[in-house]
């Protein structure tokens, strides 16, 4: 007798769940290799300014920090909470397809606009 629920398992190849998750490491390496890079150029930077003896007006508009930077976390929780209840949207409705892709593009989406607002009301 067929089943009526079809399972997923059954749609995803088990190798292409490993290979997303081997290039979800990949990048996450490469992006804590550039962050560490970036803070290492970020320090010579400022000792090579301390030695050249470069007046603080042109020193403090050379090392201003982007104003948001301190909003960062929140944007990152937006857009990972987001995916993730895309993710349970798309889980419950099976078989995946077209519409699963339209699901996580509305829900990253909405994430945008809240993280927008949030920085409107925040920064008012």
């Amino acid at each position: 007798m067929n089943s009526i629920f079809i399972t997923p398992t059954q749609y995803i190849d088990p190798d292409f769940i490993k290979m997303g998750v081997f290039i979800f490491i990949i990048v996450l390496v490469m992006l804590f290799a550039l962050l560490i890079i970036r803070k290492i150029l970020e320090h010579k930077l400022k000792n090579k300014i301390i030695d050249k003896g470069i007046s603080e007006n042109i020193v403090s508009s050379i090392l201003q920090k982007k104003s948001d930077d301190h909003h960062i976390n929140i944007k990152w929780f937006a857009i990972l909470m987001s995916v993730g209840i895309g993710l349970f949207i798309v889980n419950y409705t099976l078989p995946l397809g077209i519409h699963s892709f339209a699901i996580m593009a509305i829900c990253i989406s909405i994430s945008f606009l809240l993280y927008f607002w949030y920085l409107k009301r925040f920064d008012k």
